[in-house]
């Protein structure tokens, strides 16, 4: 295939003010951008422009002044990131293939009912709408608040969710009045202890049976909520996948960035982990087939199910280069699932040497997936 694939992913980050979500971002593009001149990595990763000079700033003030960045509260920001094969030329990169990834961030005071203005009130609405169109969301539960409350944990949980259903019933009428039920959807809602530094103890299965003895109802009532968001409700997943997050080590009047935990999973949750579901569910088939035809609809190539990926092997179908290049990764993804750590490693180790760039993201992507799970910082849903 002469044509260059850029796959395009989505994660939408959820989380009440304060739970860390601004230095979140910083740290993991700041890591992405240390590690890049230290090590000899597969691929670099770029922020838009304009968001680089912002993420690294804000980074550098954590990692050189130890200072915590200042939130925002007043207007919603996404930041697009690419990730491209490394130590190519120019004319290269123009050709090679690609991935790029959307991160949704918000104001944390509209998770519990914030925003004031009519223009903030139209953000949060349109915000809200464009982040249920992504493909991973992340559910932050704050460490910091659990740890407050220790030994009545469930008051702050009981809080956390219940007011985050709260808060989508009030933009649920602006959200679905414009088509109805969601076809795209976050299918996989992933909970995240931020702040986890302050568990140093904590395994992730410790931070799953938590939430469930403290939440269990909560959480269920929450997964009720969303589903009166989304068509064909057998293909989703809420409250079974679980991530243990630190940004960093912070101490009082320090932080200390080479301190981190969870982040390096990150893109592979937004850009192997859906795929790796999807593929679960069509082979049960539960994925609802009308999916990809929203995908046609609104240009957004998540995933194909086998039915037009058969189309396109076959020289049927839109030929669209988008479509070609999921079919492509979900078929890279599909072929790692089941490698072992050896296996993936000399995959990517072969596949780099060839310059298949794709073939050797979702080997060391598949790998630190695994690498998580067997570190006991990630719980993916086995079903």
């Amino acid at each position: 295939m002469n044509q260059n694939r850029t796959v395009d992913q989505q994660i939408a980050v959820f989380g009440q003010a304060g739970s860390g979500k601004t230095v979140l971002l910083c740290s993991f593009y700041g890591a992405a951008r240390d590690n890049i001149q230290l090590e000899q990595p597969l691929f670099d990763l770029h922020a838009q422009d304009d968001r680089h000079t912002s993420l690294i700033s804000q980074y550098l003030g954590m990692k050189e002044d130890h200072k915590v960045p200042l939130t925002n509260k007043f207007e919603s920001i996404h930041t697009v990131f690419k990730l491209k094969q490394r130590g190519l030329g120019l004319k290269e990169l123009a050709k090679t293939d690609s991935v790029r990834l959307t991160w949704w961030d918000y104001p944390g005071e509209w998770f519990e009912g914030g925003a004031s203005t009519e223009s903030e009130r139209r953000d949060k609405a349109q915000t809200f709408r464009r982040m249920l169109g992504s493909d991973v969301a992340l559910f932050l539960v704050d460490g910091q608040r659990l740890q407050e409350y220790a030994g009545e944990e469930e008051r702050y949980l009981r809080y956390l969710f219940d007011g985050f259903s709260s808060t989508l019933s009030d933009v649920q009428d602006e959200i679905l009045q414009c088509g109805g039920l969601l076809k795209q959807f976050p299918r996989i809602w992933v909970l995240a202890l931020s702040k986890a530094d302050l568990w140093p103890d904590m395994t992730v299965q410790d931070f799953e049976n938590l939430l469930n003895k403290k939440a269990g109802s909560e959480i269920n009532a929450l997964r009720s909520k969303l589903l009166e968001f989304i068509e064909d409700d057998e293909a989703f997943s809420f409250g079974k996948d679980f991530l243990l997050l630190s940004s960093a080590k912070f101490t009082p009047g320090s932080i200390d960035m080479s301190q981190r935990k969870g982040l390096d999973v990150l893109l592979p949750l937004a850009c192997v982990l859906p795929i790796q579901r999807h593929l679960w569910w069509q082979e049960f088939k539960v994925l609802p087939m009308n999916l990809a035809e929203k995908m046609l609809d609104l240009d957004l190539v998540k995933v194909l199910v086998p039915v037009v990926v058969k189309a396109l092997r076959a020289g049927k179908g839109t030929g669209h280069i988008k479509f070609v290049a999921a079919s492509f990764f979900a078929d890279l993804v599909e072929q790692m699932a089941d490698q072992s750590f050896e296996n993936l490693a000399r995959i990517q180790a072969e596949a780099t040497e060839k310059r298949e760039f794709l073939k050797a993201l979702v080997a060391e992507f598949t790998q630190r997936l695994n690498q998580a799970e067997h570190d006991r910082v990630l719980v993916r849903d086995s079903k």
